[in-house]
């Protein structure tokens, strides 16, 4: 028996039930694609086979979107980490059916339950179904089918930081080839805001059920990260994009990421969003170096403040809680504010960190 199938209601349906979703849906695109079987996920992205998904009842089909809107809020893609895809798919599923049938979501037949997955962690469930998985219980037939096939591969796991996955139609992975410069990238990562980081943990519980505090889908805020490029001519275009690539492959994949160029003036924001943004990046200015111009530019959104430079011009006189990344061996000394030098390949040892306090 055939459904109809509309994106519209499905969605009104959700926000019945969950009328607090409203804003994840304002973020999100959501793909009609031919390869769901019949939903799917990416970043910021619900794939559904509108063809499929007319083989389910109305209030089946928002519980197929309702799973995949939950799998991105949970940030289940990025906590994933190293660990098993199969069984971690398989433990981010118990947990995520168990929430949208408490919820009081029409689960389709068959869908995979664990009887303790109610009150566990995907990361807990993850500990429970791998270790029965060594002893050969957990039978190969429960894997879910939770995105496209074509689709999997779309956005590859970052496993090292230094390395920022490309456009999100199928872009790969870039290494930072300077050395130097892929190690200051690494040590970055410890003075991001800890909202910047790619290492998600689940999202704070506000309820509680059978007497435990359990994890919840819930809105949260958008990370905005500004990126300033000293563009006075003594560092090429290709290592300043290099130096975007390498940020933004730490960052949260949700996260609001602007880049702008300056010299003596500064000339905008540009924000970033993939690999293709990056190579596209207009890179402007040649002429001297002006660091209060690009400390004034900053904007009062920014949680996360970093200037690239080659540090050759006076500091500025106004205070900026900024990480200066400071591509020379000039030393630096800018009130408020961290410092990262970069070291050429055959100075390294360690990436360099002096916090200032000044």
């Amino acid at each position: 028996m055939d459904y109809y199938f509309s994106l519209l209601e499905t969605q009104s349906n959700i926000l019945e039930k969950c009328p607090e979703w409203s804003e994840l849906m304002n973020v999100i695109e959501f793909r009609n694609t031919p390869e769901a079987d019949p939903t799917g996920y990416g970043d910021k992205i619900v794939y559904y086979n509108g063809r499929r998904m007319r083989q389910f009842p109305q209030d089946v089909q928002a519980y197929l979107i309702a799973q995949q809107l939950i799998h991105i809020q949970l940030a289940h893609r990025q906590r994933r980490g190293k660990r098993d895809r199969r069984i971690w798919d398989l433990a981010c599923a118990a947990v995520v059916n168990e929430l949208l049938i408490a919820d009081g979501f029409e689960a389709p037949v068959n869908v995979f339950r664990y009887k303790d997955a109610a009150d566990k962690s995907a990361e807990e469930m993850y500990d429970i179904l791998y270790e029965k998985a060594e002893k050969d219980e957990l039978e190969p037939e429960e894997e879910p089918s939770e995105e496209p096939e074509e689709v999997k591969d779309v956005y590859p796991q970052q496993d090292n930081k230094d390395k920022q996955a490309g456009d999100l139609q199928g872009a790969q992975e870039r290494e930072i080839e300077d050395p130097g410069l892929a190690h200051a990238v690494a040590g970055l990562s410890d003075l991001l805001e800890p909202s910047m980081q790619l290492d998600y943990d689940w999202f704070p519980a506000d309820r509680i059920r059978d007497g435990i505090l359990i994890e919840q889908f819930k809105p949260y805020p958008v990370p905005h990260a500004e990126i300033l490029l000293d563009t006075s001519a003594s560092i090429d275009a290709d290592l300043l994009r290099a130096f975007v690539r390498g940020v933004k492959g730490l960052l949260r994949e949700d996260a609001v990421v602007k880049v702008g160029c300056f010299d003596t003036e500064f000339y905008g924001f540009q924000e970033i969003h993939s690999e293709k943004d990056i190579a596209s990046l207009e890179i402007k200015g040649a002429g001297g170096t002006n660091f209060e111009t690009a400390v004034r530019a900053f904007t009062g959104d920014a949680e996360t403040k970093i200037i690239f430079t080659d540090g050759y011009a006076d500091m500025p006189e106004t205070r900026c809680d900024a990480i200066w990344l400071v591509y020379s061996d000039s030393p630096v000394n800018p009130p408020g504010g961290r410092v990262i030098y970069v070291k050429k390949p055959e100075e390294i040892n360690k990436y360099e960190v002096d916090f200032l306090i000044t």
